[in-house]
C-alpha cells in the first residue's frame, strides 16, 4: 500500500524522485493529461525504504535498473490540487541507469511500462521553458546545486501542481 493518506479535502503523500542527468540533460515526465512536469519517481510503499521505492518505480515506469549515487533534497511541499490540500514530502536522489535510455532526439516519448506518462530529456539550460514542479527543484537543477538540503514550500493558498 502506498504511503498516501486521504482525509476529507486533505491528502498526505510520501514521494521519491530521481535526478537523472546525462550529457547535460535531465529526465522529466508528466501525465499525458497534465501540462506540468516533474522528475520521475513515485509513491513510497508502507514498509519500504525510500531507495528501494525509487529503484522499484524506475523499474516499473522505465524498465531501468538504477544505481542511487546519493541523496540530494527533501522537499516538504504544501499546495492545492484538484480542490484538495496536499502535504507532500518528497525525497530526491541522484541516480544513474545501469541500462541505457535513449535521448529520443529531444522529443517526448512514452514507454510500455508507463503508458499514462510522457518522458523527455531536457537540456538543463532550457528548463525555464518547462513548467516543472516543485519550483525549488527546478532552480537547483538550473544552478547545478546538488548539495543535500531541506526545503519547505508553501503554495497552499495557490492552485498548485502535483510534483
Amino acid at each position: 500500500m502506498d504511503a498516501v493518506f486521504h482525509v476529507e479535502h486533505q491528502v498526505f503523500n510520501y514521494r521519491v524522485a530521481a535526478v537523472m542527468i546525462k550529457d547535460g540533460r535531465v529526465l522529466i515526465h508528466r501525465a499525458k493529461t497534465e501540462t506540468n512536469w516533474s522528475l520521475p519517481g513515485g509513491r513510497v510503499r508502507l514498509g519500504e525504504d525510500a531507495k528501494t521505492s525509487l529503484k522499484r518505480e524506475m523499474k516499473e515506469e522505465l524498465d531501468l535498473n538504477v544505481t542511487i549515487n546519493g541523496f540530494l533534497w527533501t522537499v516538504e511541499n504544501f499546495f492545492t490540487y484538484a480542490e484538495k490540500e496536499i502535504h507532500e514530502v518528497g525525497l530526491y536522489f541522484k541516480i544513474t541507469a545501469e541500462n541505457s535510455l535513449p535521448f529520443h532526439d529531444g522529443e517526448e516519448f512514452t514507454v510500455l511500462e508507463a503508458d499514462r506518462l510522457v518522458f523527455k530529456w531536457v537540456p538543463l539550460e532550457r528548463l525555464n521553458e518547462y513548467e516543472l514542479y516543485p519550483q525549488v527543484v527546478k532552480e537547483r537543477l538550473k544552478e547545478g546545486t546538488f548539495e543535500p538540503d531541506y526545503f519547505l514550500v508553501d503554495q497552499s493558498s495557490q492552485v498548485g501542481m502535483s510534483s
